[in-house]
């Protein structure tokens, strides 16, 4: 019997059909994955707003702040576009956004470093690979034809701001400043050919492992306390925000001559420091924000806030009206301090400085009902931040994973 051919009825009625039976989803995962640079600010905003599409439904992600992830991706308003080549990319399949990236390059990081490297970021994607894989593609290649050797990522264009992929440790919110995604964005990026380039870890001590109820010490702390102090005529003191310019000057001096001697790091430049301060500014504690001075010379730092996670996670993105309202609320409510500064100068180091700052920390947190102290994000090949958080017993809850891949 000859093959049936279609008619125009039939090829009509199979149309139909498709469209009754087919949802919106489906519809659109059978269209081509279109590419398309960002170019409107409407288009911008869909991008803004596309994590919330993503991660819907997932307890533990916490939504940034609309306004700020704007200003981020606003070449008007975000001062790092000056000193970059940026692009934004969409991934589409028909009218529906299934993917979002950005490549960038980072003239100030290649030129100190000596390096030709291409970076991704803001790298959102649904569950799947083919729009995955046009979006890394498509950063790929802007990078190679902009003459880098390299592609990195995913950073959200700053490296203390949302870096890496979470590939261990998804069962619970992340730290302020930390990122949080979906388990395949791991598979993706692998399966794409990237490896790893470096991790970073999350992690925590218990206050209450550290501080006793009486404020004694368990014995190997007490030991480690005792014999920092014999080596050392350490005085700490509390941040004064009634000298905030000079404070800060401290904070750049001794993050530059500390973490910003591991590798892939950048020296703060004035405009990176005032801009990172102003943003922490509001949730700035004095009781978190420790200086060691040694004979009255500035000779370390621990900086640590109330982590804003715990607020941010339920307000949606938003922090006006009434939830300025709900974020005073749970400002109230928050059990953890999260560290995201901490070092001596060399000839200082070796000493204990960092132990007897860390304990205050934990000191200052029992009066104000901390339970917890987060440690993030911590280098794994910072070998003597590994050796301070073994000291307290501290575990890795999270671990973020940077990759890379060689262009050529």
């Amino acid at each position: 019997m000859g093959q049936a051919r279609d008619t125009p009825l039939s090829l009509a009625m199979t149309a139909l059909s498709m469209l009754l039976i087919t949802n919106p989803r489906e519809r659109a995962e059978m269209a081509k994955v279109e590419i398309a640079e960002v170019k409107t600010d409407r288009e911008r905003q869909e991008m803004v707003m596309f994590p919330w599409i993503v991660n819907r439904g997932d307890k533990n992600w916490v939504p940034p702040i609309i306004k700020e992830r704007a200003q981020l991706l606003d070449p008007a308003r975000n001062p790092f576009f000056q000193r970059a080549d940026v692009i934004l990319l969409t991934a589409r399949r028909g009218q529906g956004l299934v993917g979002t990236i950005a490549a960038f390059i980072d003239h100030r990081f290649n030129e100190y470093l000596q390096q030709k490297v291409g970076f991704f970021g803001f790298f959102d994607v649904l569950n799947d690979y083919e729009a995955a894989e046009a979006l890394l593609r498509a950063a790929r290649d802007w990078v190679r034809q902009h003459g880098m050797r390299e592609l990195r990522g995913p950073i959200n264009f700053h490296r203390d701001r949302e870096r890496g992929i979470l590939v261990e440790g998804a069962d619970c919110p992340p730290p302020m400043l930390c990122a949080h995604n979906p388990p395949y964005y791991k598979e993706f990026v692998e399966r794409f050919g990237m490896v790893k380039h470096a991790d970073d870890f999350c992690r925590r001590l218990r206050v209450a492992d550290v501080i006793g109820p009486n404020g004694s010490l368990p014995p190997r702390l007490a030991r480690l306390e005792k014999v920092a102090q014999r080596r050392t005529d350490i005085k700490i003191r509390h941040a004064r925000l009634d000298d905030w310019d000079n404070e800060l000057q401290h904070v750049r001096e001794l993050y530059d001559a500390t973490i910003g001697q591991m590798p892939d790091h950048v020296p703060w430049t004035d405009e990176d420091i005032r801009k990172f301060a102003e943003e922490l500014r509001p949730i700035v504690d004095p009781d978190f924000v420790l200086f060691g001075e040694v004979n009255g010379k500035t000779v370390g730092c621990l900086i640590a806030f109330p982590d804003f996670n715990q607020v941010l996670i339920h307000l949606n993105g938003r922090l006006d009206g009434l939830h300025k309202l709900l974020a005073w609320w749970y400002m109230r409510r928050i059990d953890q301090i999260s560290m995201k500064i901490g070092g001596v100068l060399e000839p200082y180091q070796g000493r204990g400085i960092e132990a007897l700052m860390l304990l205050e920390l934990a000191r200052c947190g029992v009066p104000r009902g901390f339970r917890w102290v987060d440690l993030s994000l911590q280098a794994e090949e910072n070998d003597k931040m590994t050796t301070l958080a073994s000291h307290f017993g501290a575990e890795n809850y999270k671990r973020y994973r940077v990759y890379k891949l060689p262009l050529e």
